[in-house]
Parts: structure tokens; C-alpha cells; sequence
């Protein structure tokens, strides 16, 4: 039970190290989107813009290249790292199949989704439908795998998602957005492929390889997709300077390397429910991120969102200490 209990606690750092990672790694893409940083953040950083760094609508990438780039780089990166530490990159063809399908694919289609839900929706919508997926993950463990969470897990995983919703700004300001009837399914399916994505990383054939050498399949597939729909759409797109190649490094490293090794480690230790419930805390550190870098400014409900997501956090934490999940 102790040995039990230990893997859980670590578990639960994993998870929310990589919800940390993973709120501050949307400024690195927003900058790439966007050609660079705002002149006032720059300004009160370095009491000046330098000009390299600087929002330029000509420097901006298309979200494909962003992803795919950023996937790349961590890929050659989690292979060094495999190389360097004496670790086989073999995988059976299963294995191989299902990294670059419920991996690569899953997060890549999370990724996009979302991007172009973007331009239908408000922010903010897409980022609450978006989180659903805890929903979809703790449905599908309890159907196919048994894999449940008592009543207070559930009333917890409710209690993040409205927190998520407050947060985000649902309800305030244009809730609907130009294009509701392709916005609203197009981050609805981002949850579902989020979902597919956590729940392989608990019960495909790869769940029991070293979590670098998954990552090294994982980003490399997830590259493969992205350049691929970039060069049939048209939008494929080098780093045009030498500062956006260092904003799509630092996101590769940040994000899709040190913050997808430590979620598919929480994964693993605490079960696709549990760590996908705490991984709603991942828009509490990107709120706290844009208040500590761009000076956004956290109203009442913003708060009270704040506290409801952690409130159900640590409810969470509470449950996978004091109960086993069924799947292990």
C-alpha cells in the first residue's frame, strides 16, 4: 500500500508539473501565430522593443507549421536524450502503429482542432468545450475498462469544469462566436481526441514503454501530420528569423517534450480519469501565466473559477490516495 500510495503522490506531481508546462508553452505558439511579442511587453521587460522581437504580421506562422516545427524539434531533442542515455528506440509494429495513430494522431488532431475552433469561436468557449474531455475520459474508463471514481471524483471533476468555464470567460462578451455551427462541434471533437489520446496513454500496447521513447514516436508521427497537412493546404512555413526559431525550441523542450513526458508518467501512475480531472488545473496556471507576463487582469469570477478548479483538484488528490484504481 505504502509503495501504492508513493507512485500516486508522484503521479500527481507529474500531472500538474506538466499542467504548469503546458500553461506557459500557448505564449511560445502565440508568439510564433502572431510574428513575435506586443511592443508593451517588451517594453516593460526590457525597457525597450527590440526589433527581432517584436509582433511583425509578416513574421507570423501558420499554426500548422507551429505544431508541426515545435513536434519536430522535440522529437530530434527526446532522441538525443534516448541516445545519450543508452536507451533502444525498438518498438513492436503494434506498439509503432498505435503511437503514431492514438499518439501522434490524438494530440495532433487535440492540437488543430482547437486552433481552428479558434476562428469560429470565441476563445474562451473553445477552451470549455474543449475540456469536456475529462468527462469523455471518466465515461469511456467506466464502460470499457472499469475504471471509476467514486461520487466525490465525480462531483470534483463537475466542480473543475465549471471553475474552467468561469475562468475562461464563458458567458461574458460574445459566447457564440461568427461561427457556431462548425465552432462548437470543431472543440467538441478536440475533447474527444483529447480523450482517445489519454486514454491510450493508459491502456494502448505503448503504455508499459520508457515515456521517452514513446515521446520520440509521439512527437515524430505528430510532426509527420502536421508538415503533411501544411504542405497540401499551402501552409507550410520555415521559423523566417532567427527568434522564432528559439520560441519553437523553448516550446518543443517546455512543452512537448518535458510536459508530455511528465503526463504520460501521471497517466500511468494514477489512471487516465484521475490524471485527466487534474489536468483541468492547466488553464488555472495559463490564466496565472498571462497575469504574471502580459499584466491581464483576473476578475471576481475569474478567482472563483481559480478556486473551484483547485478546490476539485485536491478533492481529486484526496480520492486517488485513499482508493486504488481498479486498473492497476
Amino acid at each position: 500500500m505504502r509503495k501504492t500510495n508513493s507512485a500516486k503522490l508522484w503521479g500527481v506531481i507529474c500531472v500538474v508539473a506538466a499542467s504548469m508546462c503546458y500553461g506557459i508553452t500557448p505564449i511560445l505558439s502565440n508568439t510564433a501565430l502572431k510574428g513575435g511579442l506586443p511592443a508593451d511587453f517588451l517594453t516593460r521587460v526590457f525597457g525597450s522593443a527590440p526589433a527581432q522581437m517584436l509582433q511583425d504580421p509578416a513574421s507570423a506562422m501558420p499554426n500548422e507549421s507551429v505544431v508541426g516545427f515545435g513536434m519536430g524539434l522535440a522529437c530530434l531533442l527526446s532522441i538525443l536524450v534516448c541516445l545519450i542515455t543508452g536507451k533502444s528506440l525498438r518498438v513492436k509494429g503494434r506498439q509503432a502503429a498505435e503511437l503514431a495513430l492514438f499518439g501522434g494522431g490524438g494530440f495532433t488532431a487535440t492540437m488543430l482542432l482547437i486552433s481552428y475552433a479558434y476562428l469560429c469561436i470565441p476563445a474562451g468557449t473553445t477552451i470549455v468545450l474543449n475540456f469536456t474531455y475529462p468527462m469523455i475520459v471518466a465515461v469511456i474508463s467506466a464502460v470499457m475498462f472499469k475504471e471509476k471514481l467514486p461520487a466525490a471524483g465525480i462531483l470534483a471533476l463537475i466542480a473543475a469544469i465549471a471553475g474552467v468555464a468561469l475562468i475562461s470567460g464563458l458567458g461574458g462578451g460574445d459566447a457564440i462566436g461568427r461561427k457556431p455551427a462548425l465552432g462548437i462541434p470543431l472543440a467538441l471533437l478536440s475533447g474527444l481526441a483529447y480523450a482517445v489520446y489519454f486514454l491510450a496513454g493508459r491502456h494502448a500496447s505503448y503504455s508499459s514503454l520508457d515515456t521517452s521513447v514513446a515521446n520520440v514516436y509521439i512527437t515524430g508521427s505528430a510532426a509527420a501530420i502536421c508538415f503533411l497537412i501544411a504542405a497540401l493546404t499551402g501552409r507550410f512555413r520555415l521559423p523566417p528569423t532567427g527568434f522564432m526559431w528559439l520560441v519553437l525550441t523553448s516550446s518543443a523542450i517546455l512543452g512537448y517534450m518535458i510536459g508530455l513526458r511528465l503526463l504520460l508518467a501521471g497517466i500511468r501512475l494514477l489512471g487516465s480519469t484521475a490524471a485527466s480531472a487534474l489536468n483541468t488545473l492547466e488553464p488555472v496556471f495559463a490564466s496565472l501565466t498571462g497575469l504574471i507576463v502580459f499584466g491581464e487582469t483576473m476578475g471576481p469570477l475569474k478567482i472563483l473559477g481559480a478556486a473551484l478548479v483547485v478546490l476539485g483538484a485536491a478533492v481529486t488528490i484526496i480520492v486517488c490516495g485513499k482508493k486504488p484504481s481498479s486498473a492497476e
